[in-house]
């Protein structure tokens, strides 16, 4: 089996996050994907045989030029209705390009968006293509299986960029829930 393959396994067997995807799929966004924290941690706690437990927020992404930012909040409502248990994340990922550095392109589609996300763990994303699981995952799934942690290229090219990442490894303190996460530091 793949990595790939291990990961789509671990989402098809969690039957939390098939009920979240299939509610993204109803939602017939462009390009919408469940993403980041939800699949990082449970393909995490599944590979250290600890109990599956979204303990974040539920990253819904999508990346439509034709909608407006406020849209956002319609989809998060709806979802929100339709499984308040859950808290939510909406975001069109075409007007989030700037959200770290005003000078940062602008996205060209969700698997852009999600390959920015800082660390490669996060750059996660999985949706439903009929009844199929699809990853998106721009940077690979190696270092997510590995327990790998470490700045995408983009957060690596100078000290204040480097510092988003260092920021956000002291804040989150994975390595006290997964002992065997090596965080790589630059």
């Amino acid at each position: 089996m793949t990595n790939e393959q291990q990961i789509i396994h671990i989402i098809q067997t969690t039957p939390t996050l098939m009920t979240i995807l299939h509610l993204i799929q109803d939602c017939h966004l462009k390009q919408g994907a469940l993403a980041a924290g939800s699949i990082r941690n449970t393909v995490w706690q599944v590979l250290s045989g600890q109990p599956v437990q979204l303990g974040s927020d539920i990253d819904v992404v999508f990346f439509d030029p034709e909608r407006p930012a406020s849209d956002d909040l319609q989809i998060y409502q709806h979802l929100t209705s339709k499984a308040p248990e859950y808290q939510w994340q909406v975001k069109n990922e075409v007007y989030m390009a700037h959200y770290n550095f005003a000078d940062n392109p602008e996205f060209t589609s969700v698997t852009d968006a999600i390959g920015h996300f800082v660390e490669t763990p996060t750059c996660i994303g999985a949706f439903l293509d009929g009844d199929r699981v699809q990853l998106i995952a721009p940077h690979g799934v190696d270092d997510l299986v590995n327990f790998h942690c470490r700045p995408i290229p983009y957060y690596c090219q100078d000290t204040k960029h480097l510092a988003i990442y260092q920021q956000r490894m002291a804040q989150k303190q994975w390595q006290h829930q997964w002992h065997q996460l090596k965080i790589i530091d630059f």
